[in-house]
Order: structure tokens, then C-alpha cells, then sequence
């Protein structure tokens, strides 16, 4: 804990120079490790699983609420894809996938795509097995797969997606 507490007050050419979350949520944390890492010289895309707590917690100036901001003001924030719930093993929690960039393409530029998938999942723990395991209960089929990636590739306003501005946010 002293390390990273150390390296946030480095600012922000360390890791952890947008802010430092609450000692018991460490998502954002791990987002400011990757993002730290990506290549500078080419556009690199990060997706990461993350349930609901980076979107929702900390009040305004808290450090969960700093690090959303410097990721908006950034413009790395591609889009989220709300996911089906009882996605995961031991887990019937509502999860995200983040898609995080550090070169967005000009149509996105300043634009966030927010992608509802919570009904796109078939019955079943996997593919191979239709049976649940533990609170797995749901499995996102191929199909569904490349329905969700020809929505977000169509980047437009529909039925389970929806654009806005980052200043929306």
C-alpha cells in the first residue's frame, strides 16, 4: 500500500497519477496499470471486465470519481458493454466490458458508445455444457458475439446502443 500510495503522489507520468481508489476496490487501480503500459506509439486497446463498481462509486473529488474524469478529459473511454448477469462462476453480478484506448478513430473522437447486451446470452454454465455452474448461468453464443461487434462497429444510436458526448458524463 505505501508503494502505490508513493507512486500517486508522483503524479501523473506514474501509474497511479490519476488518483487512488478506495483501498478495498482495486479495478481502477489495475486500468491505471495497463493504461500506463500501452504502446505510445501506435494505437493499443485495452477491454477489461469490471463489474459495477467503477462506474457507480465515489462521490465527486473522491478518487474513483478523479479517475473516471482523467480517463474522460483523456478521451480513452471507447465504450462500455453492459453484459448479461450470471456471466461468471460464483457470480450472479451485473458486469462491464470497458474498451479503452489511447487513439480514438475520428468518428469517436469525444464520444462514448454505450452498448446494452444484458439480453444477448443463451441458457447454460458454456457451450459445451448447458448445464449452470454454480451462479454461471449464462453463455454469450457466437452469434450473439458478432452481434454485439457489428453494433459497436456501426457506432450509431439503436435499440441496445446509444452514443454520447463525454461531456454527457
Amino acid at each position: 500500500r505505501a508503494a502505490v500510495t508513493a507512486e500517486a503522489k508522483l503524479g501523473h507520468y506514474a501509474r497511479f497519477g490519476a488518483g487512488l481508489p478506495r483501498i478495498s476496490d482495486g479495478q481502477f487501480l489495475f486500468l491505471q496499470h495497463m493504461l500506463h503500459h500501452v504502446n505510445r506509439d501506435a494505437p493499443s486497446y485495452i477491454g477489461i471486465v469490471f463489474n459495477g463498481s467503477p462506474l457507480f462509486t465515489g462521490e465527486a473529488g473522491s478518487g474513483e470519481s478523479e479517475i473516471r474524469r482523467w480517463i474522460l478529459e483523456k478521451d480513452w473511454l471507447v465504450a462500455l458493454v453492459a453484459l448479461p448477469e450470471q456471466m461468471f462462476y460464483n457470480t450472479g453480478i451485473g458486469t462491464y466490458v470497458w474498451i479503452v484506448t489511447n487513439r480514438k478513430e475520428k468518428r469517436r473522437k469525444g464520444k462514448i458508445q454505450l452498448l446494452d447486451a444484458r439480453e444477448f446470452w443463451t441458457a447454460g454454465g458454456s457451450a459445451e455444457s448447458k448445464r449452470s455452474l454454480g451462479d454461471k448461468r449464462r453463455h454469450i453464443a457466437a452469434s450473439q458475439i458478432d452481434e454485439i461487434v457489428r453494433l459497436y462497429g456501426r457506432f450509431e444510436d439503436g435499440e441496445s446502443s446509444k452514443i454520447f458526448d463525454n461531456a454527457d458524463f
